[in-house]
């Protein structure tokens, strides 16, 4: 075999081809090669051969193929282009830029094609990360399967892609999208992250209008967010970006909450965060905190409701427990909500009592419970009931 190197020069002991390929360097002689040899789950690595330019069997020989009749060997190049190796086939490796060899203990190829390229593998599966990693397809493009007379389907990490099936396979790539529910407005993003005041104007919002916004994030508190904070929409947990105004005006004069009693310094400035419209009350020896226009998830006979909690004596130390709702709630339909029977009256209004309780290992502390923990029992209560 040619070896590239005239035979006067000085060898070294060994020689990264592909290395010396990326570098932009002529090929050192040596007197022995290193490549790359994988198998179809992308395992493996260098092996020695003494040859610049081997033959298929060589290469199978070197990393252990044998007998090499029972295999089959592929060569990808720096573009990610698939070719088959014939054993007796030489293959000049430094001069077409070969990136690694695939070796396949099968006698028979299957083909697929991606973005148009038809290209051949050894077995009848292959997987969308590995598919990645020989096409060097970058992260914020998705890889999709293109099907008949149906939806494409977008292919997981590790979600295989079956070659056996009749006719050929077409896969393909494009640029991620992610997704933000504005307010019932789906903005999509080809970014993984966007300015919550890009959102507004992408969803027909003026960002400048005074908005109060609050992100939900499915298992967590909602949070209030400024206009210029960064929204990560890779966190699978984003359900919606909800916007509240910041002044809402019936046409008659502002009502004035009323704070008969305070609450904790952390439990007021988590309400105020939220934007939520409450107030605390005396009524009798009862010590109540009231969220007026809380707004309930779809599926209730009510779009918003005034929300109340008892708030005993000697909290935190005693426990919050259950909470009440006016007007009272029904499920869509007019089907009832068990353990809500009861009633109580808050100041001349009629609430109905959810008897919602903390049990087993979440049972009240009052060193970590607070009225922000309550608030997330009440949330996942009413989630709860509507299958959210």
């Amino acid at each position: 075999m040619n070896s590239n190197n005239p035979p006067d020069q000085e060898r070294i002991e060994s020689e990264n081809i592909t290395l010396a390929w990326k570098e932009g360097r002529p090929l050192r002689p040596a007197c022995h090669y290193l490549v790359e040899v994988r198998d179809p789950s992308w395992q493996g690595g260098s092996i020695n051969i003494d040859d610049p330019v081997p033959t298929g069997r060589q290469i199978l020989i070197a990393a252990g193929k044998v007998p090499v009749e029972q295999y089959m060997l592929l060569m990808v190049d720096s573009k990610g282009v698939l070719e088959e190796v014939e054993l007796e086939e030489p293959v000049d490796i430094y001069q077409k830029g070969i990136e690694q060899f695939v070796a396949f203990e099968s006698d028979r190829l299957y083909y697929a094609a991606l973005n148009g390229v038809r290209f051949p593998w050894g077995q009848a599966y292959i997987r969308e990360d590995i598919l990645r990693q020989i096409a060097n397809i970058a992260e914020d493009h998705a890889v999709w399967l293109e099907r008949r007379n149906e939806p494409d389907r977008l292919l997981g990490g590790r979600e295989s892609v079956n070659l056996d099936e009749p006719g050929l396979e077409k896969i393909y790539t494009k640029p991620k999208t992610w997704k933000l529910n504005v307010q019932g407005v789906v903005v999509n993003s080809e970014q993984p992250t966007i300015i919550a005041r890009d959102a507004l104007q992408a969803a027909g919002f003026n960002p400048d209008s005074g908005w109060i916004l609050v992100l939900k994030v499915k298992g967590e508190p909602k949070q209030v967010i400024g206009m210029d904070d960064v929204i990560d929409l890779q966190n699978p947990g984003i359900e919606k970006l909800r916007l509240t105004p910041a002044e809402i005006n019936n046409g008659e004069m502002a009502v004035a909450t009323t704070k008969d009693f305070s609450l904790l310094e952390q439990d007021e400035t988590y309400l105020n965060k939220q934007g939520f419209n409450w107030e605390t009350r005396l009524v009798g020896t009862r010590r109540w905190l009231i969220i007026h226009d809380y707004v309930l998830p779809s599926g209730y006979n009510h779009k918003h409701i005034d929300l109340a909690i008892d708030i005993p004596t000697t909290y935190p130390d005693a426990e919050l427990d259950m909470f009440f709702v006016h007007p009272m709630l029904t499920l869509s339909g007019g089907r009832v909500i068990r353990q809500t029977e009861s009633r109580e009256s808050i100041l001349g209004c009629v609430y109905q009592r959810w008897s919602r309780h903390l049990n087993g290992k979440t049972r009240w502390n009052p060193m970590t419970d607070s009225v922000v923990t309550h608030l997330a029992v009440v949330e996942e209560s009413l989630l709860r009931e509507v299958g959210q």
